[in-house]
């Protein structure tokens, strides 16, 4: 999936792969122009489709959602205001995760219309990623229920020996 991509230079991601009924589903999103016609980018994507099927004759389907590739840079501020209550939420999600060590170098940040919270998380060496994955969810999930204001959450998991970076 990610090398048809590659081919086609385009970005995929939440990418899924299912076996139903013996048969193999694909799920994934692809980033396009923003300013691309909708009839081209469904074309676009219909032909990438039609090269994944061939070059992989297991999968029986394919679900591609077309989503829009920024054209500019985002020049969001960073907000204080909101900064306190945030951070507290955050920290807050994180309590009573077993698998959470900390959460440090919250930052939140106002494009437009929208808050976005980025942050550091330290987890156990020894997770393996599923591992890590499921917790740092957890705590997106929790926080969002917290700050359901903020569109938009990125944590990025380190283990305990280099978590300051």
């Amino acid at each position: 999936m990610r090398a048809a991509a590659a081919r086609h230079n385009v970005s995929v991601h939440d990418l899924s792969v299912q076996l139903q009924q013996g048969r193999l589903h694909v799920e994934q999103h692809v980033e396009l122009d923003e300013k691309l016609p909708l009839r081209e980018a469904h074309a676009f994507v219909t032909a990438m489709e039609a090269d994944i099927l061939k070059a992989v004759p297991e999968i029986d389907s394919i679900l591609t959602h077309i989503e829009s590739e920024p054209a500019t840079i985002e020049r969001p501020e960073v907000i204080s205001e909101a900064n306190r209550r945030i951070e507290k939420a955050m920290l807050q999600a994180a309590d009573g995760l077993a698998e959470i060590n900390d959460v440090h170098e919250i930052v939140v940040r106002r494009s437009s219309e929208h808050l976005t919270v980025s942050c550091h998380c330290t987890l156990g060496d020894h997770l393996l990623m599923h591992q890590v994955h499921k917790a740092i969810t957890e705590l997106e999930d929790r926080f969002k229920l917290l700050c359901p204001e903020v569109q938009r959450v990125t944590i990025h998991p380190e283990p305990a020996t280099d978590n300051r970076r």
